[in-house]
């Protein structure tokens, strides 16, 4: 059977954080508390998961006759196994983070989503959101299941600001441009592009919004839910992009080896002059970018028919277990995420919560501000190949695009994928 996850570790899913073996064996630990409430999610960095344990103070401190379990877990592990594990066990969470699209449908399937729209609509949320802040959080007009988080631009090109300025370069805006500087870059001694693609989405993610950009984000979607063929003359066009990175050495040899966290430390370190990955890599730099000066451009202009201005991005937030005894008490707890207060926790870790005047009394930095921007004022966002999609063809073209920037033939790679969705057809 093909494979099915995205994001599946390769070591142990061991690496759970805190109360995560506590929560998954039912073995929680005891309280005094009337009522205990469990909030899961994947971690996003220590500087975003020390702002969860300043939030559970401030909601023990409102309401004396509750607890909240804060339950983190590795991030890779929390989105494959962790998540489907602690939904089906005795201590199951009351809230948990997701992202919109498919994987928030599924659970609604499931009967682990419950239909919130009653609670946004009053006055714990009054004013926190526009309405386009719940695209994406419908299931066929029915409701609304999740309460908005943040707003994540999935990919961008972030670069070494010192290293650009060294070789005299310009941020490049057409493809052609992005590879002159890659071979510059490359012919001064240094890797041009730094990726971990070990769990196939970094470059899954850059590869989807690049096939979009090439062949137009109507025949990307009809592709990405099976409906079109993954193997057509256009698909092996837009992937000779990620190719031709791989071709001419553009990339580190270990792209398919290395972890997304251990590229971004190598580029955090100045080993590579870029990496692409998305809006949360300041909060990562909050901790580990101390000291180097970097910044990021949209991934440059192709030769295709979809929107070259296009972002790729999506949007997440906390949906309510349906099977939760504690409904009210979690919505005061996701109230509290979205209030003034809790918006500034996030603004201040890095994010970009997609509540109104997100960054309002924060001394936000300026690329986080300018992220949000680029995502809320996009002509054309284009959601990632395994969060808007079928996950299953998702996986297939994921699998293509790791044989492909690991050095594979286009086609050869294509084929394959689309025999494996010619099976789930």
């Amino acid at each position: 059977m093909a494979q099915l996850t995205i994001r599946k570790r390769l070591v142990a899913a061991a690496a759970i954080g805190v109360t995560m073996a506590l929560a998954v064996s039912g073995c929680a630990p005891s309280s005094n508390a009337d009522v205990v409430i469990r909030i899961a999610m994947g971690s996003s960095g220590d500087a975003v998961d020390s702002k969860f344990d300043e939030l559970k103070q401030i909601y023990e401190a409102k309401y004396p006759d509750r607890e909240v379990e804060i339950i983190i877990q590795e991030d890779d592990v929390y989105q494959t196994t962790g998540l489907p594990t602690l939904l089906s066990s005795r201590e199951a969470p009351d809230a948990y983070f997701e992202w919109s699209g498919p994987r928030m449908r599924s659970h609604v399937a499931d009967g682990n989503g419950a239909d919130v729209s009653e609670y946004l609509s009053g006055d714990a949320f009054a004013g926190r959101f526009d309405e386009g802040a719940f695209t994406g959080m419908d299931v066929d007009g029915s409701g609304t299941y999740m309460v908005p988080w943040t707003g994540d631009v999935t990919d961008v090109v972030w670069y070494n600001k010192t290293i650009f300025d060294d070789l005299g370069l310009e941020v490049p805006t057409t493809w052609d441009e992005f590879m002159d500087v890659c071979d510059a870059i490359k012919e001064s001694g240094v890797t041009p592009i730094v990726e971990g693609n070990k769990d196939q989405w970094t470059v899954g993610n850059w590869a989807s919004h690049i096939v979009s950009r090439v062949i137009g984000e109507e025949s990307y979607a009809q592709t990405m839910v099976g409906d079109a063929p993954m193997n057509s003359p256009e698909m092996v066009d837009a992937l000779g992009y990620i190719a031709q990175l791989a071709k001419e050495g553009y990339i580190n040899d270990s792209v398919n080896a290395l972890a997304d966290d251990e590229a971004n430390t190598q580029f955090f370190l100045g080993k590579a002059a870029m990496i692409v990955i998305g809006s949360w890599l300041m909060a990562d730099a909050e901790t580990d970018g101390d000291g180097l000066d970097f910044d990021y451009f949209n991934t440059p202009a192709l030769d295709g028919v979809g929107d070259q201005e296009s972002v790729l991005g999506i949007s997440t937030g906390f949906m309510v277990n349906e099977k939760s005894e504690h409904i009210q008490e979690t919505i005061d707890f996701l109230a509290l995420v979205a209030s003034a207060e809790g918006t500034k926790l996030w603004a201040e870790a890095g994010l970009a919560p997609m509540t109104v005047d997100p960054f309002a009394g924060v001394d936000a930095d300026e690329r986080t501000v300018s992220l949000a921007t680029l995502m809320s004022t996009a002509p054309t966002v284009v959601a990632p190949a395994d969060s808007g999609y079928d996950i299953e063809v998702a996986a297939a073209f994921y699998d293509a695009v790791a044989n492909v920037i690991g050095g594979g033939d286009v086609q050869d790679a294509l084929d394959t994928a689309e025999k494996r969705v010619e099976e789930i057809r």
